[in-house]
């Protein structure tokens, strides 16, 4: 299930960020500061090959996969997103709708309505 991350670093101003995890999943969306979601970030499969899927009303949606630094020696530890496949939104759609069963609706419901959206 999809937990809260509290005290997120916030580096957007204007923007409020808000981080839910789980052992799948790392969900980061922005709201402004009236609470009107601006945008997320999905990552997904971390077990596996991650990916991860973005949306926001400016730049539409993007599917990348993460490229992570743990066995790149020399390499800054931030993650990359590089360019990647299909985004599988019915099996991705569904295994996240089954893990945010006990996120807010709002998050919730704003993630799959992109998702489908995006199918």
């Amino acid at each position: 299930m999809l937990n809260e991350i509290d005290s997120v670093t916030q580096y957007e101003t204007g923007k409020h960020r808000r981080w839910f995890h789980d052992e799948n999943f790392d969900l980061y969306t922005w709201e402004n500061y009236d609470g009107v979601l601006q945008g997320f970030q999905l990552c997904y499969a971390k077990l596996g090959k991650e990916r991860a899927l973005r949306w926001s009303p400016e730049a539409g949606y993007s599917h990348e996969g993460v490229d992570t630094p743990e066995d790149k020696p020399g390499r800054s530890m931030s993650a990359l997103f590089v360019a990647d496949g299909v985004f599988d939104a019915n099996s991705v759609g569904t295994i996240f709708e089954n893990a945010a069963l006990e996120m807010p609706d709002k998050f919730r419901n704003f993630v799959l309505e992109r998702i489908r959206k995006y199918a």
